[in-house]
């Protein structure tokens, strides 16, 4: 094979690279972070739980469990811009759910609204919920893959996919478009803990082009190298 006929696949690899981020790998600390507990459903009483890092791991450990609680724990200066993809290596032990937030508003402690979720549970399974404005969208998934890793991703300016790999298989759990705009300026993970414990343990938080926009990049990338060769 020619140099000229590598030159599509090199510049669109180089354009990837480039465009690709890990957001944290958990080998530093949470300074980052803002944890707010949007759903205290335990009378008023809150939990003893804290985030925290173990072997370049994210956990979420519940010390004192006095009912459910929903967390947003947000990275500062992180937003999902459209074309990109928001994932998070992890497994899920423990009660209950651990995956990845994108809003578009502040979390505001006891409120839930405008957001997108998508999360594994500590039994296998992989849901996608949130809220569009404060009104809740219908619960999606209940199968329990053997996934890889979770993903968002903003395909436009207002829609979102959410779901998960598999074996390297991208698979669309659900599409919101949600009727109170969504800017996808707040992004971090959520959880739902239903018991004391140790929850969860994410390796790594990155942003990718996501496969449309790669897509593209691709077909302009080849475009480009014609136009060289001509």
């Amino acid at each position: 094979m020619t140099a000229s006929r590598w030159t599509p696949v090199i510049l669109l690899f180089a354009a990837t690279t480039a465009s690709a981020a890990v957001i944290d790998d958990f080998s530093g600390d949470l300074s980052a972070y803002t944890s707010t507990a949007i759903l205290d459903a335990n009378g008023g009483a809150a939990n003893t739980a804290a985030w925290q890092i173990n072997s370049e791991t994210l956990e979420l450990n519940t010390t004192d469990y006095d009912g459910i609680e929903q967390y947003a724990f947000i990275r500062s200066g992180l937003s999902l811009g459209v074309g990109e993809e928001l994932q998070a290596e992890l497994s899920v032990a423990g009660n209950q759910d651990l995956g990845l937030y994108v809003g578009g508003t502040t979390p505001v402690a006891g409120t839930r609204e405008d957001y997108v979720a998508v999360y594994a549970r500590g039994n296998g399974q992989v849901f996608s919920r949130g809220f569009d404005g404060t009104s809740e969208y219908g619960l999606t998934g209940g199968s329990s893959p053997a996934y890889d890793s979770l993903f968002i991703a903003r395909t436009d300016v207002n829609t979102f996919e959410a779901g998960y790999y598999e074996a390297g298989v991208r698979n669309i759990l659900t599409t919101r478009t949600p009727a109170t705009p969504n800017d996808a300026s707040v992004v971090g993970f959520y959880a739902d803990v239903r018991a004391a414990g140790v929850l969860g343990a994410v390796g790594t938080l990155s942003v990718v082009p996501e496969p449309a926009a790669a897509t593209l990049l691709l077909l302009g990338c080849a475009a480009a190298a014609g136009r060289r060769r001509k």
